[in-house]
Formats: C-alpha cells, structure tokens, sequence
C-alpha cells in the first residue's frame, strides 16, 4: 500500500501547506534515512498546548502525540506520496513532553506516536526512542515529536 493511499484510509486531509517556526528544514534526505525536524500538535492552525497533567490531561496528551505523527506522515507525503509502506521504517522517535515537575509518565504520552507510527507500518513501524520532560516547548505545545526513518534504496 501506497502512504497515499493509507492517509486516505485514515482519513487524513492533506494540507497545501506545513507550518514553521523559524529558519530550519522541515526534513532532510541523506541518502536513505530522512531526518523530520521536531513536529507540534497543529491541526487546523490550532496548537494543542499546556502543561500536561494541570492544563492537559494524559489522554489528551497522548492523543496529541498522536497528531504528531500524523503531521510527520504529511512530511514524508510531500517527500514522495508515492512511498509503498512497505520500503519506509521509523528507526528513532524523541518525544518531549511540556510538563508539571511531578509529572513522570511521559512514556505514555510519546505512546501516542509509537502507537500510531507501528498501526501505520506495522512491524516496519518499531523504533528506539526517548520520552523525556520539558520545562516548556515552542509556542506552549504539550508535546513534540522528531524522528528519522529509512527507506529501501
């Protein structure tokens, strides 16, 4: 299955344009990994943002996390809407969690993503990561998710 293909299963609408903070890539293809810049909770404009267990709770955390990832697919569709699933691999997520000083799962915030990227590639989708808190993110995001993925040559 094409990743076209999969975000339209998904329901997933794709935007003309993505949304930058500033003067960095968005991606960046070195021979076969591609490296996606840190990703918001952006959906519609709207940026999922707070402390996460005062402002945001868990759930809500996790889903966005979740969104993450879905903008990070939108990355790798404007990279080639014609990638089959089966030749891209998530190889690393980082996740960073905006969150109260006695917050300590962050894990089950980055799930989120973790979760989503394996329903999406399936066994192409494990990865190593890391799930660590923050004392602020940009733009007051509760989370944000990089990552690097490989493709088959």
């Amino acid at each position: 299955m094409k990743l076209a293909d999969k975000l339209k299963e998904l329901s997933i609408p794709i935007p003309e344009s993505s949304v930058k903070f500033g003067n960095y890539l968005p991606f960046l293809k070195d021979g076969n990994r591609i490296y996606i810049s840190g990703q918001l909770p952006i959906k519609d404009g709207a940026i999922i943002s707070g402390k996460v267990n005062s402002e945001v709770t868990l759930e809500e955390a996790n889903k966005a996390a979740k969104l993450c990832m879905i903008n990070t697919l939108i990355i790798l569709y404007s990279i080639d809407s014609e990638i089959n699933l089966k030749d891209i691999s998530c190889i690393q997520l980082s996740g960073f969690v905006n969150a109260d000083n006695t917050f300590d799962k962050h894990p089950d915030v980055v799930n989120g993503a973790s979760d989503f990227i394996c329903e999406v590639l399936g066994g192409n989708g494990m990865h190593t990561r890391i799930a660590v808190g923050c004392s602020s993110l940009p733009k007051n995001a509760c989370v944000e998710i990089s990552s690097i993925f490989s493709l088959k040559e």
